[in-house]
């Protein structure tokens, strides 16, 4: 399941292929771009807290407990990789090694390695002279292997830069031999030609030593670290392992890293605790996690912490957006690792596809972690005109609903470590940030305990950090979970060592940890508590926050599973909008904070089908306005979200049914009049069920948001028939219609059903024509099949394996849309499906379909026939009118498997409504 580069040529050492020699492998001189300032000098980052330790109050429980900073504790980031050369993740507080070992689970630097038979002090690789072998010959102790390491696959500039030249498109070579202490790699890592001035590069578990290219006197990009295994033959298996993304290397700055940037008191949250690097994304496909590294990852992490016996802290800040929360299979075996290793903690990101209800991702979602969610700190936030510089949560926040997650939120914004060829984006925003924030807090509380001679279990660790967690005030739980965590109010509870009995949540017949309503519940929803057979009978006091929620006064849990009832008071639930509440378990000990949380939201929406507006309301600053409404399949509809005044700003944002953002954009900035925010669907687009509109508020800004939604009157449909293209209209809305229609063509379409096992790559190759100024691809499977996977990438790429454009899919529907450069002729390109399975090997059968769409700059227009055009119609209530337009050929050429691409289009009164058309020639009638 893991993206590969794409393959050297075989290296053949035949006489013939040696002889004459080509000359030295130099590569071109390009001139290398000028290094890039940070985005602030790190002295002044650390100066205003940009490491945001002071909301999580790090500071003062330093102050307190100084050695309490991670010392002792082993963090395993299972992310993109770590460059073990940036500033700041080279040693400890206490002066130790701080990263143990980098290790790659997602074969996108993986080599292949095949013999050479130097000549002298000459060998050849792939074809290409390299001068200096008798620096290698010094250190063998046996036979030596060539292989390449193309730039190309590995993505854009200058992330793929390897050797940081300025471009793209250079092929590197490497020889590896068997010294006497075992593997070593020459790397000619100043494209001199020659490896007479460069030094072997051993494993990283073996000797903690890394390379890089850069012309000489300069400094390499980035930082590439060996990873050998044996391979079965004399060979070995060899990875190379970099951080391509930026990506783990900025979430092990904040999670642990020490003086970063040579800056004293620039620390991440455990500046003591020890890092391991576990990657297990290609960076390449979009980030995207390949088959089985999540679970080698852990096992990985799991063992090398046992061997040293290390109090372990994994960390992973990856996921993607659940179908149907409670099913996915990465979540199951999350789970499953923990309670056999209770005493492990591990915080996951609960994604970034807030603010809409019912988006926390996997296995953001696994009951055992500590699921995370995001704030904009205040030390990022500039004075508003209310000065307000009070933490929020992040809009793009993952919610839950369906699930009583996220657990707590933490600082989603951070300035710290990046390779060097990112220098510049020290500062970067997600959940991803939020993550490692919580994973430094849990080794702090961790190192203090080992300090003290204790230890507790994992679930411990996330209940002391969420009974003292602060709310972030007009936010609910389902929002923020417990709140904003404070270490030293978590390390005091700890300290108290209180009796806390474990006690598992879920709804009955669900599978999920929150009762999650589409309408007012015409019954109550019954919760199952589930506890160890091992602990004593015990009763709780069951209390309620919300008058409509109704719990029994207490509960006794006497046996593995308890079920207790909760009832609504359904008249106080009948408008239109978003209900949560919560009723909370106690045990005597108040202290000990509440011991489980049975959480419900009922989401009351507008019928489906009817035009709705709300006027504009206030918002706080940070604050949301969301506005739930019902659609029916292929009818399409807008959105319409907008500020009351000109000077005012939100963000506006459309979920689909679900949650699934919107396919097309989201995130769109509202104002007043024309500058409102406007989400429109094409019918092909429009989904049965409830979509949620959400406006935000900036989060030092107060604003006034209104909305509206407006669906179309008219369902349309059409197909290609004998006589042309015949439309068919029916009036949906209850009154009478009148509409101006035209149709045309707007390119081809390709429709392809894509059938795979396990992980392995597919491809689809097709010819762009010159006409083609864009594309859509989507790529769709059944949303039962969604479960099984961690990630399934999505890229075109050109004849040269360039990328043209990547969106790894989220959720089992997906959209890709690439621009076309003006003048590109007939072009031809390559789709890659790049699916990532959770289980390790996995063969399982899997089925897409990919839709291949291809757009010229302007429409092709068709002519109704025995009408004007455009055709007028009036319409009844109820009633369907029929258009036929003439069809003969495509005014385009189209590509093998495609067929022409059309759009209707109805104009009812200001509006325009749209569907577009596949249209293949008509099946011929079997002959009797």
């Amino acid at each position: 399941g893991r993206v590969e580069p794409a393959a050297p040529a075989p290296v053949d050492s035949s006489p013939a292929a040696v002889a004459p020699a080509p000359e030295p492998a130099v590569p071109d001189a390009v001139v290398a771009p000028p290094p890039r300032p940070r985005e602030i000098p790190a002295e002044e980052a650390a100066a205003a807290d940009w490491l945001s330790l002071g909301s999580t109050r790090v500071r003062e429980f330093r102050r307190s407990h100084p050695t309490y900073d991670g010392r002792g504790v082993l963090i395993a980031i299972l992310d993109s990789g770590i460059d073990p050369t940036v500033p700041g993740l080279q040693r400890t507080s206490t002066g130790e090694r701080k990263i143990l070992d980098l290790r790659d689970f997602s074969g996108e630097g993986a080599v292949v390695l095949t013999p050479l038979e130097p000549r002298g002090d000459t060998v050849a690789v792939a074809g290409r002279r390299l001068l200096g072998f008798g620096r290698v010959a010094e250190v063998a102790a046996g036979p030596a292997f060539g292989g390449l390491v193309a730039e190309i696959p590995l993505g854009e500039p200058p992330a793929a830069d390897l050797n940081g030249n300025g471009q793209v498109a250079d092929t590197l070579i490497l020889v590896v031999t068997r010294a006497r202490d075992g593997w070593v790699l020459f790397a000619d890592t100043d494209g001199d030609g020659s490896l007479a001035n460069e030094r072997p590069v051993r494993d990283y578990a073996v000797a903690h030593e890394s390379f890089g290219w850069a012309p000489r006197g300069q400094v390499p990009p980035i930082g590439v670290v060996v990873n050998f295994r044996e391979g079965g033959g004399s060979a070995p298996r060899l990875d190379l392992l970099f951080d391509t993304s930026g990506h783990g290397t900025h979430v092990a700055g904040i999670a642990a890293g020490n003086d970063i940037y040579g800056v004293a008191e620039l620390d991440g949250v455990a500046p003591g605790a020890q890092l391991i690097g576990l990657k297990i994304s290609n960076n390449a496909q979009g980030g995207i996690s390949t088959t089985g590294s999540m679970v080698e990852a852990i096992d990985y992490a799991i063992r090398f912490a046992a061997a040293r016996r290390l109090p372990l802290v994994l960390n992973m800040s990856f996921g993607v957006g659940n179908e149907r929360e409670g099913a996915a299979r990465i979540d199951r075996i999350v789970d499953s690792v923990l309670a056999a290793h209770p005493e492990l903690v591990f915080t996951i990101s609960a994604g970034n596809d807030g603010p809409g209800l019912s988006t926390v991702g996997f296995p953001g979602s696994a009951e055992r972690i500590i699921s995370v969610g995001a704030t904009y700190p205040g030390v990022f936030l500039p004075p508003g005109r209310l000065g307000a510089r009070s933490e929020v949560v992040a809009f793009f926040s993952s919610r839950g609903g369906p699930l009583a997650l996220p657990h707590l939120v933490t600082p989603g914004m951070a300035y710290s470590t990046v390779p060097r060829w990112k220098t510049g984006e020290e500062r970067s925003a997600g959940t991803s940030m939020a993550a490692p924030h919580a994973a430094g807090l849990a080794a702090s509380l961790l190192s203090g305990l080992g300090q003290e001679g204790r230890s507790v279990e994992g679930r411990l660790i996330r209940h002391a950090l969420m009974v003292t967690a602060r709310p972030v005030p007009g936010y609910g739980v389902v929002d923020q979970g417990a709140g904003v965590p404070d270490l030293g109010a978590a390390y005091a509870w700890l300290a108290a060592e209180r009796e806390v009995p474990e006690v598992r949540v879920r709804v009955a017949g669900d599978g999920v940890s929150a009762a999650w309503h589409m309408g007012v519940p015409r019954g109550p929803t019954r919760f199952e508590l589930r506890r160890p057979g091992r602990d004593p009978v015990g009763t709780f006091t069951l209390r309620s926050d919300a008058p409509w929620l109704v719990a029994p006064e207490s509960v006794t849990l006497r046996d593995t599973l308890t079920v207790v009832e909760v009832s609504y008071r359904s008249e106080a639930l009948a408008a239109p909008g978003v209900h949560t509440g919560v009723v909370t378990g106690w045990t005597r000990d108040t202290a000990a904070g509440p011991i489980f949380r049975l959480v419900s939201t009922v989401v009351v929406p507008h019928p489906a089908g009817r035009d709705t507006s709300a006027a504009p309301v206030p918002v706080a600053a940070g604050g949301l306005r969301r506005f739930f409404f019902a659609a029916d399949s292929a009818r399409p509809f807008m959105v319409e979200v907008f500020t009351a005044h000109r000077h005012e700003r939100a963000l506006a944002h459309l979920h689909e049914p679900g949650g699934m953002p919107f396919r097309d954009e989201t995130g769109i900035a509202a104002g007043s009049g024309e500058a409102a925010a406007i989400f429109q669907t094409d019918g092909r687009d429009a989904i049965a069920g409830v979509y949620e509109a959400v406006a935000s508020a900036a989060p030092n800004q107060p604003t006034s948001v209104g909305l509206r939604v407006t669906h179309s009157p008219l369902l349309i449909d059409g197909a290609r028939e004998r006589n042309g293209v015949v439309v068919r209209l029916r009036n949906v809305s209850g009154r009478p219609v009148e509409a101006r229609v035209r149709a045309g063509l707007t390119g081809g379409e390709r429709v392809v059903p894509m059938v795979g096992f396990g992980g392995e790559t597919r491809r689809i190759p097709f010819v762009v024509p010159a006409w083609a100024s864009r594309a859509e691809i989507d790529v769709a499977m059944a949303p039962e099949q969604w479960p099984r996977f961690t990630d399934f990438g999505v890229t075109l790429f050109d004849s040269g394996g360039r990328q043209l454009g990547q969106s790894p899919m989220n959720y089992a529907f997906n959209r890709l849309q690439v621009a076309f450069p003006e003048g590109h002729g007939d072009m031809p390109v390559e789709l890659g499906l790049f699916p990532g399975l959770a289980e390790v090997g996995s063969t399982e059968r899997w089925t897409a379909r990919v839709s291949i769409r291809l757009y010229a700059d302007s429409v092709g227009a068709l002519a109704p026939l025995g009408r004007a055009d455009p055709a007028a119609v009036a319409i009844a209530p109820g009633a369907t009118d029929t258009l036929t337009y003439g069809l003969e050929d495509s005014p385009w050429p189209l590509g093998d498997g495609f067929v022409p691409l059309g759009i209707v289009a109805a104009e009812v009164g200001p509006r325009t409504w749209t569907r577009e058309l596949r249209l293949p020639r008509p099946t011929p009638p079997l002959m009797r």
